[in-house]
């Protein structure tokens, strides 16, 4: 059985819905005295060429086995790009933990899907791998983030709300001793529109 460790190096993918590329990054987290810290210590971001992100776009349109067979060619995708930036910057890591590319969102309805298998991204780079972060979440009545308002508490708790801006603006803060957190409007999303 492995043992908690106090400081775990993690690579971060993330795939947002302005189609821009994908952003990579390597961080160190550290916990002391019941106190999580971290640190960036490697960064990069891939744009997606012309072909890739219309792909990317027209995902939603997909036959069934085509969706499949575009979910495992991106893993593998993300896989080679993770093998490149660990050999680029010579970093040793835990694991890596990969968001995917959102396909289908609509909590609402208890649905929700994203690209980028974690097997064939593992493969790829070799590295373990921690990935759908937003199913089991989705299946117990959430929106979806799960990680989000955890990490808000563990690494930025002095705050008395925090707001993410990404495609769609979010909040979490602490009420009734609980962590909550929510989708606000969209905001990128506008930006990458106009």
């Amino acid at each position: 059985m492995n043992s908690i460790k106090n400081e775990y190096t993690v690579i971060g993918l993330m795939s947002g819905t302005s189609l821009d590329g994908l952003d990579i990054a390597c961080c160190t987290f550290k916990k002391k005295n019941d106190t999580w810290t971290f640190s960036i210590t490697n960064t990069d971001s891939i744009d997606y060429d012309v072909t890739f992100k219309e792909q990317l776009k027209n995902t939603v349109h997909l036959e069934p086995t085509a969706l499949l067979a575009f979910h495992n060619e991106y893993g593998s995708w993300l896989g080679n790009q993770v093998k490149k930036f660990i050999t680029k910057n010579n970093i040793n890591v835990d694991f890596v933990a990969s968001h995917g590319h959102t396909v289908f969102h609509q909590p609402e309805i208890g649905l929700t899907y994203q690209i980028g298998s974690g097997q064939h991204l593992a493969n790829a780079c070799g590295q373990k791998v921690i990935c759908d972060f937003r199913t089991n979440d989705v299946a117990l009545g959430g929106q979806g983030a799960p990680l989000v308002p955890i990490g808000d508490q563990l690494l930025f708790g002095q705050y008395a709300f925090c707001l993410n801006l990404g495609g769609i603006s979010n909040v979490s803060f602490n009420t009734d001793k609980k962590r909550i957190a929510y989708d606000i409007s969209p905001a990128n999303m506008l930006l990458n529109f106009i």
